[in-house]
């Protein structure tokens, strides 16, 4: 029998904080028309798509920086579907997750189930936690927009579903490309895998590019294989991105992920008109394992790396499991995706929906054949699957489950009010809503100003207080021509018009336009908001001094803005206005000093300054300096460390070697050195 249950997991978990006052405009580089997208060294008979249709920015998101390092909160709403053979974990705030599958049979985690939900900056909005599956549908590469976000989710019971079994729904709406996603979840009775029924939707007029990547994770384990239907794996090369020999690469076998020394991703070139699969298998022959219907193709391993950096960024995002192991967090990735590669974006044609399934569950296949001969591995695989899962009837269920997944029922709980907008402005040209069968409930707060623009012509509700930041941005095309309106006319005067079609046009690339609408927005009034936007818009444009002190002025006109606070200090620090750097940031309030991003400043400016001994405090304080939110690959704090102990030495009149000098472990982020 299965069932479908709503419950609490009991994780401990970080606080968000809510969002960043400033529009993401930091991500922003400067325009490159030459650029021709991401170098190749590949054959001509790869065909990868390569350089289209992406995507400068991750705007009009707004930055999820605000989280803590420390996790408060204990448990998470979760949603329970289980049969005899599995149990599956879903969490709503966590972009729909799948946090957990247990086969009951065996008795064990298929999954990397993280014991904690502990944010840091691995996504387009940066809030990413590792763990589980997640399923990404963005408008550029990397972990979607709603990672860290309640999505949408309704149920249908087994009588609504019409196919013998309840059915968890998740569903989204993606800002840039103004698409839909909806994914239906079902374990039907004596299942042994999970059901997971994907559908994107482009129900617009225009040709959009697509992304999409199901991101697993599993525990580390030196003794399993990550057997795919491949001989070749796309990887960063010298001189740009090439293609190498799988299993063995550099006298390596790659498909083993412990092997890889350093941090990697490798895409599998996977074999055409094949079945796709994933799978992680250890020494007995068992584990997780992933299949799909043909419009997935696309496979991936991705792993940290042996280094001491790597496992640093592994207890980072987990700390230790509550009885001292700081192991416990150590995983790799299995992923998934319609492209071939990461790297890429597919044109999807209008008025389109793509659909596909995914299954995930337990394998247990012959432990010699799959930790031998290569062609051998796959052919076990292939043989269980076959057994287990026909490819033809999955491709079966993918039709007879059509009506199902355009059944409509209720949402439980509510996402975002953005698609909710997008259909009054639907109604306003007399056009059908998105998705009709999906529940996407009223819009919110942050959609106020914008359905008064579509009612009024106006974006001014009439109790602007520029001492409070916008809480919303637009980008699209449909709303750039109804701000452009509203400047012209009844917002002529008004700041906040005109400082939104700037923020746009910078997204897009359209420096001079941006330019003159802040100019336009300033004449109306200057405030903080503004004024950030203009010093972006300089350092853009290259002039990174004015930049940094434009923003100055910006945080002067509300010292209390955090976020204001931190950006700054990021901009004087690229300037290399020490002096400044550090009069601002000692001049904060005892609370923003204390901010993790604001003490790194600090301890920099003192650094730089030479004054060793207050960088020295500042970065061992407190047990030594963690920033919650830095970034994939970011090695500040290790490169603060480096350049403090060679000062110290010159100071000492003691030898120093930065080649051969091994960082403490809880200041290295460092992804791409051996031990």
């Amino acid at each position: 029998m299965s069932t479908l249950t709503k419950t609490i997991l009991p994780v401990m978990a970080a606080e968000m904080n809510g969002t960043s006052t400033l529009p993401l405009l930091y991500d922003i580089g400067r325009p490159n028309p030459d650029y021709e997208g991401p170098d190749s060294v590949l054959g001509d008979d790869d065909g990868l798509w390569l350089g289209y249709s992406g995507v400068t920015s991750a705007f009009p998101y707004q930055t999820q920086d605000n989280y803590s390092h420390a996790v408060p909160r204990e448990g998470l709403d979760c949603y329970v579907l289980e049969n005899e053979h599995l149990r599956a974990i879903f969490v709503p705030e966590a972009g729909g997750k799948l946090w957990s599958l247990f086969d009951k049979d065996a008795g064990r985690e298929l999954l990397f189930a993280n014991h904690v939900y502990r944010p840091a900056y691995l996504a387009l909005r940066n809030a990413w936690a590792s763990g589980g599956v997640e399923w990404n549908c963005g408008a550029t590469v990397g972990h979607h927009p709603y990672t860290c976000e309640t999505i949408f989710t309704a149920t249908l019971s087994s009588e609504q579903s019409g196919i013998g079994c309840p059915v968890l729904r998740f569903y989204s709406y993606e800002r840039i490309r103004a698409v839909t996603h909806q994914m239906d979840f079902y374990l039907p009775s004596d299942a042994r895998f999970l059901h997971c029924r994907m559908r994107v939707v482009n129900d617009s007029q225009r040709e959009t590019g697509m992304y999409w990547w199901s991101n697993i994770a599993v525990p580390s384990d030196p003794a399993a294989r990550c057997v795919v239907p491949a001989d070749g794996a796309y990887t960063p090369l010298a001189g740009g991105i090439g293609c190498v020999s799988v299993p063995e690469f550099n006298n390596v076998d790659i498909t083993y992920p412990t092997n890889n020394p350093v941090a990697v991703d490798y895409f599998f070139k996977t074999y055409e008109n094949h079945r796709y699969y994933t799978s992680h298998l250890g020494a007995d022959g068992y584990g997780l394992v992933q299949t799909s219907t043909s419009r997935l193709k696309g496979r991936k391993l991705f792993v940290w790396g042996r280094g001491q950096g790597g496992a640093k960024w592994q207890e980072f995002l987990s700390g230790d499991d509550g009885r001292g192991n700081y192991n416990a967090g150590s995983y790799c990735e299995i992923q998934c995706g319609l492209a071939h590669t990461q790297y890429e974006i597919l044109p999807m044609p209008p008025k389109t929906a793509w659909e596909w399934i995914e299954y995930y569950g337990p394998m247990q296949a012959d432990p010699e054949k799959i930790h031998g001969d290569w062609h051998g591995a796959q052919a076990e695989v292939e043989a269980r699957f076959d057994e287990m899962a026909p490819l033809c009837e999955m491709e079966k269920e993918l039709i007879d489950t059509k009506a199902m997944a355009l059944t409509a029922v209720p949402a439980e709980i509510f996402g975002e009010g953005w698609a909710a907008l997008e259909n009054l402005r639907r109604d306003k040209r007399g056009k059908p809503h998105l998705c009709p069968h999906l529940d996407f409930g009223e819009i919110g707060e942050e959609q106020r100003m914008w359905a008064n623009l579509l009612r009024t012509g106006s974006l001014n509700t009439m109790d602007d207080d520029d001492a409070v930041a916008p809480i919303s941005y637009q980008r699209r095309w449909e709303w750039r021509r109804l701000l452009e309106v509203a400047a012209k006319g009844p917002d002529l005067y008004y700041w906040k018009t005109h400082y939104m079609l700037a923020c746009a046009y910078m997204a897009e690339g359209e420096i001079e336009d941006a330019e003159k609408a802040l100019e336009r927005s300033a004449l109306c009034h200057v405030n903080a908001w503004n004024t950030y936007a203009r010093a972006e818009l300089l350092r853009i444009k290259g002039d990174t001094c004015a930049a940094a002190q434009t923003m100055l002025s910006a945080a002067g006109m509300a010292p209390g803005d955090d976020s204001l606070c931190k950006m700054t200090a990021r901009m004087l620090a690229n300037a290399g206005m020490w002096d400044v750097l550090s009069e601002f940031t000692e001049s904060r309030t005892e609370r923003q000093k204390a901010l993790p991003r604001i003490r790194y400043y600090r301890a920099l400016a003192a650094e730089r300054l030479n004054q060793l001994a207050l960088a020295e405090t500042l970065l061992y304080a407190d047990g030594g300096l963690q920033i919650p939110d830095i970034q994939e690959g970011e090695v500040s704090i290790t490169n603060l460390w480096f350049d403090l102990e060679e000062k110290k030495a010159k100071r000492d009149g003691r030898p120093f070697d930065r080649e051969k000098a091994k960082p403490p472990k809880f200041f290295d982020f460092r992804m791409f050195v051996v031990d």
